[in-house]
């Protein structure tokens, strides 16, 4: 009996240690201040979000939301609230650095919102003969949630859609941020569901303003005579977000 009951808690160890490998070692969330060195930018947190780092955060999307690993190239980090998990339901902002230069404003006014949702959704149908081969649901992009917004003081764009996952679930938000800097933008990709909609749009808002370019990288120090200016404005910062990310989560 002795001998059996030694066996029967090896097995069980040895389950037990089997899963810890599968799932990894633990997540690591930070909070207070951040720092993103290739934005030149930091993050004020304070304790009411969490930020995982970008190992944390391409197992978060590959791992545990069940996205291709090519949904976490380039990530900084996912931030979310202090009080969720990425193993149950809640909403991510996924951060990313894009240094194109410095984008202008002058053309915020001539964004078509029609013309780029039909470019979003023929964007997706494209690309949707890829994700099934690589056995992930195809997505269908219903429309915007928000149409794209301009926030001059800000220095910021918005936008939201609504997108259909062909696996069952409900219908997912991507609520897309970008903070305009001097040498680029950083971006923030919340992702969420539609019903979240209000609760992720004043999310995003708080993110926007605990985000910030150190002093010298601020949309307001570009030097005309020596900064690279990027080749499109904001309408085209818009456009070129159509092929971006359509990451999902739980």
């Amino acid at each position: 009996m002795h001998r059996l009951l030694i066996a029967f808690f090896a097995m069980l160890l040895m389950q037990a240690s089997a899963a810890a490998a599968q799932a990894g070692p633990a997540l690591s969330p930070q909070s207070g201040t951040i720092a993103l060195a290739a934005a030149d930018a930091e993050l004020a947190l304070g304790d009411e979000f969490t930020f995982y780092g970008p190992e944390d955060a391409r197992r978060i999307l590959v791992g545990i939301w069940d996205n291709p690993p090519s949904q976490a190239d380039g990530v900084l980090g996912i931030i979310m609230p202090a009080d969720a998990s990425p193993h149950e339901r809640s909403w991510g902002a996924i951060l990313t650095w894009e240094p194109i230069g410095w984008v202008a404003s002058d053309d915020a006014r001539n964004i078509d919102s029609a013309a780029l949702m039909a470019q979003m959704q023929a964007d997706a149908r494209a690309m949707n003969s890829d994700r099934r081969e690589a056995g992930y649901p195809q997505v269908q992009i219903i429309g915007w949630a928000q149409e794209p917004l301009h926030d001059s003081v800000a220095d910021s764009v918005s936008w939201a859609r609504e997108l259909r996952f062909f696996d069952g679930g409900p219908h997912a938000l991507h609520y897309d941020l970008r903070l305009l800097g001097r040498r680029g933008v950083l971006s923030m990709n919340v992702v969420g569901e539609m019903d979240q909609l209000e609760e992720i749009r004043t999310g995003a808002q708080a993110l926007a303003r605990r985000a910030s370019f150190r002093p010298g990288a601020r949309y307001a120090d570009f030097d005309s005579g020596r900064d690279e200016i990027a080749s499109y404005g904001v309408a085209g910062l818009v456009a070129s977000g159509v092929g971006v990310a359509v990451a999902k989560n739980l």
